[in-house]
Formats: C-alpha cells, structure tokens, sequence
C-alpha cells in the first residue's frame, strides 16, 4: 500500500527563520490561508495597515497614499500620418550614455519628443511608429561628437526652437549641436551616408617608440591590398579587400607605460547602410598584419558621419 502523504505542520522551523525580516509569522499563516480560499487582499498602501509586523519604530509606520484617479477613457490613439517638415539633427553621445544600445536611443528620442511636446508625424498601418531615422547606428560603448538623426514632423517648427525643446528633454550627455532644415523630397541621411571619421585608442603589449607606429601607418598607405575574411549574417563567408574601404589614417599621439605603448589614431573609413563599413577592429586587424604584434582597442570615439550629395 502508497505511504501515507506528509503532513507539513506551520509551526516547524524553517531554513530562513533566523533571517529577521520583520514579517510576523503568525500573520504569514493568515496570508496563507488567505491565499488558499483565494480571497482579495487590498493594498496597504491605499488601505488600513494590514499588521504584518513589517511597519514599526525600527522600519517605520505605514502611511497611506490615496490612489490616483484612473482617467477617462479618451478613445483608440489615431497617429497623425502628415508630413509637413523635415529636420536633420546633429547630435553626440558622451559619458555614460556610450553604454546605451541603439535601439534604446530610438526610444530615449521617442520619449523626449513626447515630453518636450514636439508634432512627430508617425507611419500609418496597424503598428504607426514615429518618423524617427538615424543614420547609423552606432556600437555600444563608443562615443560621439558627429550623430545624425531625422525627423518628420507634422507642423512647421522653427529650428532653433526645436532644437532648444529636445535638447531641454534629453540627457545631458546627449549633446544636440545643430538642427539643419531639410526639403521633404530631399534622400534621407540613411541613403546619403558615405564615410565615418572615428578616433580609436590603440594599445601594443610592447614598447614602442612613436616613429615605429608612425611606420606601420606608412605602410599600411602604401598597401593596394589588404585582404580580410568575413562572415556574413548568413554564416557565408568571403574575402574583401580593406585597403578599398580606408580612405585616410593618421597618427595623432602616442604614450608608453609599464611596457605598454598605446596610440591615438584617426582614420576615415567607408561607412555605408548596404554593408560596405569600415570597423575600428579591422583597423586592429591591418596593424597586425603590418606590424606582427597584438594590439587592443581600448576606446572608440567617432567624430563624424560624412553625407554624400
């Protein structure tokens, strides 16, 4: 014959009872039975004190907020579609909003338009979203002085005033340097994109004068060719040459310390939305094929998005 089933008694020490949370055990075996008949429990924050033993003069008293009205029901949202000007905003993205994914930069925008009470216009369909379009996005971590952002809005707004409301709406370290009025049929920064300037911070496990980076540099312009293999989303993999997509670097600084050299290089790279890009890590890579040395990126910081005409 099956043991007969255990029987738990409420009274037995349990694991975390000399943990003092300040709950009283007696009204935890009340809550319990509480729970069992499925009985509504009304929030001690809207309501009497519950007496849990939590509230007293070590954790203090339980004082009661009277809830928010709900507000009426004001019907479906209906996106205003219109589009009767476009802005191109210059903009950076410092300190501690480097660590900020593009996607949550989108919505940081969303919300700061919104609360600066800006007219977005919005796309139509069954999911309207605002008319919102970076140029391109930017790696997590990296830093910048040269963003680009369009907008589409559906009232004439005076550019300066524009830019004065977002930038009061947004975050500090999300600088908003100039607001450029666009005509509505003029291509989008997206299509117009063409190159990136960017300033990564290079470190060599080695000690190295400055002429011996400024010779690596040399030769990678004297290079026609530097070949690279590339995975694709796909997982296909082919070779492009990276020499095609550089279209200058320079050395600006270099420091040496406890045998480690580091430099600050700035390199114009191509930069385009159909793939053809120029990543900091493939400048790391042309170093170690001229160089013979491993290298670290330790920043990225990029300056600028150069626009084609």
């Amino acid at each position: 014959s099956p043991p007969p089933p255990r029987t738990h008694s409420l009274d037995m020490p349990l694991p975390w009872d000399h943990i003092d949370t300040g709950i009283d055990k007696k009204w935890l075996k009340e809550d319990l039975q509480r729970a069992i008949d499925a009985a509504i429990v009304p929030d001690c924050s809207f309501d009497g004190c519950s007496h849990c033993g939590v509230c007293g003069t070590d954790f203090g008293h339980n004082i009661v907020i009277p809830p928010q009205p709900i507000p009426e029901f004001a019907g479906e949202f209906v996106p205003n579609t219109v589009s009767a000007q476009r802005l191109r905003v210059r903009f950076g993205k410092q300190g501690d909003m480097a660590l900020v994914s593009h996607l949550d930069l989108l919505r940081l925008f969303d919300r700061a338009l919104r609360r600066a009470g800006l007219p977005i216009s919005f796309t139509g369909g069954f999911h309207p979203m605002p008319r919102i379009s970076f140029a391109n996005a930017l790696a997590l971590g990296a830093s910048s002085s040269g963003e680009i952002v369009d907008f589409e809005l559906n009232q004439v707004v005076e550019a300066e005033a524009f830019r004065q409301q977002l930038a009061d709406a947004l975050p500090t370290d999300i600088p908003v340097y100039n607001v450029e009025e666009l005509d509505l049929k003029k291509s989008a920064a997206t299509q117009l994109l063409e190159a990136a300037e960017y300033l990564i911070t290079v470190a060599a496990f080695e000690e190295m004068p400055s002429a011996k980076w400024q010779e690596w540099i040399d030769t990678i312009k004297t290079r026609d060719e530097i070949w690279y293999e590339q995975k694709t989303k796909s997982g296909k993999t082919h070779v492009i040459n990276l020499r095609d997509r550089l279209f200058d670097i320079e050395l600006l600084e270099t420091k040496t310390q406890l045998a480690e050299s580091t430099g600050i290089l700035r390199y114009v790279g191509s930069c385009r939305n159909d793939g053809t890009l120029l990543r900091p890590e493939q400048i790391l890579f042309m170093l170690e094929q001229v160089a013979s040395v491993e290298f670290q990126l330790l920043h990225i910081h990029r300056n600028q998005l150069i626009l084609g005409s």
